[in-house]
């Protein structure tokens, strides 16, 4: 069964960077709505339709009237621009708080996994330690078994090889008896850095240690 989060399982932390991402969308959405309202578009209309009321009542072609009711307009509109720009700073000042706070929240975050991989990564029952114990074990014992193996490959290889083609037995299927040459023992095998490399490479050394104390037990006629 796979496991839900439930709203208890969420971090404080991972709560509080939801949080502040909202409030950093709302803060953008005002400063949207204060970008439009700022705009000079519907000011520099009113004041040329006033120009021409004036010049209308001026003239003759138009009344007072028309021109102060224009005039009244541009005088609203410029207040509700000057106001739209203190509107347009504080959406602005609001915008950068909310992005500072996103920004801790992260912070706050990258602490809890960081703290949540230390106590894993020095978890001695976490699968991945428990491997990472076993495989200079598994290698030390591993190489001198293929190396066992290989030789008895190669010897058998060789004597298949010279045996009559009527006189070879019927292979089943499967891997075949194949082993590298001697000269060509070395292989390079890609591993990711760091713990998997370490671990091979200390199953490696162990291996040869134990291969030198076979040699020395052997030259001195040690059981």
């Amino acid at each position: 069964m796979t496991a839900t989060t439930t709203d208890k399982e969420v971090s404080t932390q991972a709560r509080q960077l939801a949080a502040a991402e909202a409030a950093y969308k709302s803060a953008q959405d005002a400063y949207g709505v204060a970008y439009a309202t700022s705009s000079r578009q519907a000011l520099d209309a009113a004041e040329t339709a006033a120009a021409q009321a004036i010049a209308d009542a001026v003239t003759g072609t138009g009344d007072r009237a028309t021109a102060d009711a224009a005039r009244e307009r541009v005088e609203k509109l410029r207040k509700d621009h000057d106001w739209a720009a203190v509107e347009l700073a504080a959406a602005e000042r609001a915008t950068g708080r909310a992005y500072d706070d996103i920004v801790r929240a992260r912070r706050g975050v990258i602490a809890e996994e960081y703290l949540a991989a230390h106590k894993v990564h020095n978890d001695p029952k976490a699968r991945l330690n428990q491997l990472l114990e076993q495989i200079p074990a598994l290698v030390a014992e591993a190489i001198p078994l293929v190396a066992a193996r290989n030789e008895l490959h190669r010897r058998l290889g060789q004597e298949l090889w010279h045996m009559p083609q009527a006189e070879r037995p019927t292979i089943p299927p499967g891997q075949p008896l194949t082993a590298p040459e001697e000269s060509y023992a070395l292989n390079m095998v890609e591993v990711p850095r760091g713990a998997v490399a370490d671990a091979i490479e200390a199953g490696v050394a162990q291996a040869r240690l134990e291969a030198a104390e076979r040699q020395r037990a052997a030259a001195n006629g040690e059981g």
